[in-house]
């Protein structure tokens, strides 16, 4: 076990909106719109198009969430994102933003929230006290800290392009033994479970349990030698059954149709970075068709913390903190997200698994365990990509259940 020492204390940090707040409204005023849609609204993609969008989002829908973007009361928002406990701290040269909330609770366990693209920390603002300070005095609770990648929201981003995500880790547990948290597990989705698989993988003696809710394990040899398309056309039942068949369908029209992002992000992160900080339209278009089919059929059920608010949350972050460009380096500066699912060295020692059903690519139990000690499964009713901002009390649970049995043993 090693700890870090800061070279100076974290400090309080204060997030300041205001003086960008005129200039984004008059940006929004000023859109430029087309005349009309880029592709007419006969096109036909599908069910699953690009999740929901097709060609993307459609030009009344866009100027319906610019107005609604443009009606949000910044100030508002600044004074609620400032009411938690935010702070940043030097590690290698880099200020890394993070929140810290020690739970009350004797026995609570460290636990660092670890987010992905296109969200950030703020996506788990609505699970930090089911988690610090749950409602039955015998659930297990957790000292949270949720740190904002580099490069994303209020932490620098990377002084140099060898940065990976091992990097990213090896600042995370800094971050972590730094606090005084010499033993503890990681949670993440998305990108941020490729941080807590280098975490519990590069850092095991820290880094004792991960929970992922986000696996997108390849197939196994030699179905990895297919085209996935082909697999779904050719494969018979017995091979690939129909609970099976349609997972993948799932995630092979993420491929053919969601994907282009993940492409532009990866090799030409500059290009669409460029126009994305200087128009807020832009950003809007790029996040928002991410995010809207998630909202859409979120917004069905009451009380949905996965709404037009949280997108528009996203979306200021981003804009006034001028990140979205930096937020693309993992894509751009890492292998292929699936590498780190089968490399050996990325093999996890004690980890659980939490599938939700609407999420891009869900992988059945046998394949997860692939990729290490797979020592807790589950799959959840409902819910996405988003699933802390989705279904923070299913989110929650599942950590609480997986860590009981990661933990066990764990002092």
């Amino acid at each position: 076990m090693t700890a870090h020492s800061f070279a100076a204390p974290p400090a309080p940090y204060t997030i300041d909106f205001a003086p960008q707040v005129d200039d984004l409204h008059r940006r929004l005023d000023a859109a430029r719109w087309p005349e009309q849609d880029v592709v007419p609204d006969d096109v036909d993609y599908g069910e699953h198009g690009a999740f929901g969008l097709g060609a993307g989002p459609s030009l009344a829908l866009m100027k319906e969430l610019a107005q609604e973007w443009r009606g949000q009361d910044q100030k508002q928002l600044q004074d609620h994102l400032n009411s938690y406990k935010n702070y940043r701290v030097e590690i290698e040269g880099l200020d890394i933003h993070f929140l810290h909330y020690p739970s009350s609770r004797a026995g609570a366990f460290p636990l660092i929230l670890c987010h992905g693209w296109p969200g950030g920390y703020h996506e788990f603002l609505h699970v930090l006290e089911r988690l610090t300070e749950p409602k039955d005095q015998g659930s297990r609770a957790f000292h949270v800290v949720v740190p904002s990648m580099p490069g994303y929201a209020f932490s620098s981003p990377p002084k140099t392009a060898k940065w990976g995500m091992e990097d990213t880790a090896r600042v995370f547990d800094k971050l972590m033994t730094g606090l005084g948290y010499v033993r503890y597990a990681a949670q993440g989705g998305d990108w941020g479970s490729i941080t807590a698989r280098c975490l519990g993988s590069l850092h095991k003696e820290n880094c004792v349990a991960v929970h992922l809710n986000f696996c997108p394990v390849p197939p196994p040899f030699p179905l990895n030698m297919f085209n996935p398309r082909t697999l779904l056309d050719w494969m018979p039942r017995f091979v690939l059954p129909d609970e099976r068949r349609a997972k993948l369908e799932r995630g092979v029209a993420y491929i053919e149709r969601g994907s282009a992002y993940y492409a532009m992000q990866n090799l030409t992160p500059r290009t669409p970075a460029y126009g994305l900080n200087d128009s807020p339209i832009g950003l809007l278009a790029w996040i928002g068709e991410k995010m809207i089919p998630g909202i859409d059929k979120a917004v069905k059920h009451p009380n949905a913390t996965l709404n037009r608010e949280a997108l528009f949350t996203t979306l200021s972050i981003y804009w006034f903190t001028g990140s979205i460009g930096s937020s693309f380096l993992p894509y751009a500066l890492n292998p292929h997200f699936g590498t780190f699912l089968v490399s050996p060295r990325h093999h996890l020692p004690n980890f659980a698994l939490s599938n939700f059903p609407d999420e891009l690519f869900t992988p059945e139990e046998r394949d997860a365990r692939r990729t290490g000690n797979l020592r807790w499964y589950k799959d959840a009713e409902d819910g996405g990509h988003f699933a802390a901002l989705e279904k923070p009390e299913v989110f929650a649970e599942h950590v609480r259940e997986a860590m009981g049995v990661l933990l066990s043993g764990q002092a």
